[in-house]
């Protein structure tokens, strides 16, 4: 299966120096939509129409294939990685003060010249101009309103494609360092990618003629290129020894022409665009050439999931933000309504879980009562009045309920005092509600009965140890009758009430004493 089947599906704007170039990609192959030249009238509102309506809207992918693309190769000194951020920053600002749109790509290189290890990082810096084709360009995506998946330069994004390409011609024995790729674009010029292992090394782009018109006068103009862009290595530190890969995309007959041409020992290699998007595993649909090497670059870059080096301008965050986070909103905004849809399905779930316990236990309870209602007449039958034995055993219930268990309550007081503690009177008496418990809006709760148990001191007591015992007495009723309330409500010597002022003769004082010593404990029963 194609590996282009799992691309993402986006609208490709390809920026070339003589127009913009529309493409929409996605898994049947690439498209060229139109070709808007700088120059024409209304350029912002055409191409934002065409973006919006004849490719859908897709996520817009912005690929620089201008001539002026500037890229210097920069070390970093070692830095935390807390200071690398803006010690790359501050690089970038220096190399390309003038240049707003900039961007950093480490390497893998690590050592000088001579093969000493270096410290520090290498970085390739890369930036274009603020042009008037980058403002059009980025006013036309800004209409729009597509998303925008970013801006790149084609060199850079399509130095993976060819380090793949050239481990596949070469059936992953390639062991050159050197890689050269050579192709015509649809604007007439001719690109060239030198990769070192694997990695961008140098580009050019130059104008030449179609070579359909002269096909040997096109053979001369990229043999002389090549041989341009070889002196350029030689700065580069190229050595023969390093091998060197020649990968051309043309018709096979011009490819074998040019290879006598090169006079390079070199692994040559001429295909069609065809040809290497099918060894590359990336389908470029039906085209109408096979020599033009751009498709090959937008079908590339516009499959990939993450960009090699995503370049970086105000004017691209100025469209790009708020795209970004509008999709998230709406990222977010459609997970809280699959959670809610999830919740009231849930819900859903348990109120028809209830219902139908509900509908099942009104089935039983239907069915219970006819076997009642057969029940009873089957009893009536044999003589049995049913609703005078339950009328009965309910009047029953409700004498039990106001029963006071007299020997019960006793024993229970009697375990509370033990053998030396004794209650001169004990009066019991049945519960009934205060005066003005009877007007309440709500039923008053009272107890089933109120006991008043009095014992006396001897008057030789000390009045404090008298009302401990009295106390003590009070927790152990509190114990063994845990559904009544014990009250002391009366103590030894208590002078704060008194019932009447009695005046007499004789033994006065001596009565007076025999009533401090009197104590009193309350009993509530159970409330009904």
């Amino acid at each position: 299966m194609s590996l282009s089947f799992f691309a993402p599906s986006r609208t490709v704007l390809l920026i070339s120096d003589e127009a913009l170039l529309i493409y929409s990609v996605g898994g049947r192959g690439v498209r060229l939509i139109d070709t808007v030249p700088w120059n024409v009238e209304n350029f912002e509102a055409n191409v934002a129409a065409v973006i919006s309506k004849e490719c859908g809207g897709k996520p817009v992918l912005i690929l620089n294939d201008m001539v002026e693309q500037h890229y210097r190769k920069e070390r970093i000194p070692k830095v935390s990685v807390m200071d690398k951020g803006n010690v790359l920053a501050r690089k970038l600002m220096v190399a390309f003060p003038n240049y707003p749109v900039r961007a950093a790509l480490p390497l893998k290189e690590k050592t000088g010249k001579g093969g000493k290890a270096l410290p520090g990082s290498v970085y390739i810096f890369a930036a274009v101009p603020d042009t008037e084709a980058f403002q059009k360009t980025m006013g036309a995506a800004r209409r729009s309103l597509a998303p925008i998946a970013g801006f790149c330069l084609l060199p850079i994004e399509s130095a993976s494609m060819i380090k793949a390409l050239a481990k596949k011609v070469m059936k992953g024995k390639d062991k050159a360092k050197w890689t050269v790729f050579i192709g015509q674009h649809q604007n007439g010029g001719l690109r060239q990618v030198v990769i070192k292992n694997g990695e961008l090394a140098l580009t050019r782009m130059t104008p030449i003629v179609d070579n359909d018109d002269d096909p040997a006068k096109w053979v001369a103009d990229i043999a002389h290129e090549f041989k341009a862009t070889m002196s350029y290595l030689g700065r580069f530190g190229f050595d023969q020894s390093d091998g060197l890969n020649v990968i051309l995309i043309a018709n096979p007959s011009v490819g074998e022409m040019l290879e006598e041409a090169l006079g390079v020992p070199c692994n040559f290699f001429s295909m069609t665009s065809q040809d290497a998007a099918q060894a590359l595993g990336i389908s470029l649909g039906r085209q109408d050439t096979l020599y033009h090497a751009d498709i090959l670059h937008v079908a590339w870059a516009g499959g990939k999931a993450a960009l090699t080096l995503p370049m970086k301008a105000k004017e691209i965050e100025k469209v790009s933000q708020p795209r970004q986070i509008a999709v998230l909103a709406s990222f977010f905004l459609l997970l809280g309504v699959a959670f809610q849809g999830y919740q009231l399905f849930n819900y859903y779930e348990v109120v028809s879980g209830n219902q139908s316990a509900i509908n099942d236990e009104m089935q039983k309870k239907a069915n219970l009562g006819m076997q009642l209602a057969k029940e009873v007449k089957r009893k009536e039958d044999l003589g049995f009045d049913i609703t005078l034995i339950q009328s009965a055993l309910a009047v029953n219930d409700q004498l039990e309920l106001k029963r006071i268990k007299v020997l019960e309550l006793f024993h229970r007081i009697g375990v509370a005092m033990g053998t030396e503690l004794r209650f001169d009177i004990i009066e019991v008496s049945k519960g009934v509600p205060a005066v003005i418990e009877k007007w309440a809006n709500e039923q008053p709760k009272v107890p089933l009965f109120r006991m008043t148990m009095r014992m006396t001191f001897p008057s030789t007591t000390d009045p404090e140890r008298g009302n401990k015992e009295v106390q003590d007495l009070q927790a152990r009723l509190q114990i063994v009758l845990p559904d009544h309330v014990v009250k002391v409500t009366k103590k030894l010597e208590d002078y704060e009430y008194v019932d009447s002022i009695v005046v007499q003769t004789g033994d006065a004082e001596k009565d007076a004493k025999a009533a401090d010593f009197t104590a009193e404990i309350r009993i509530e029963g159970p409330q009904t």
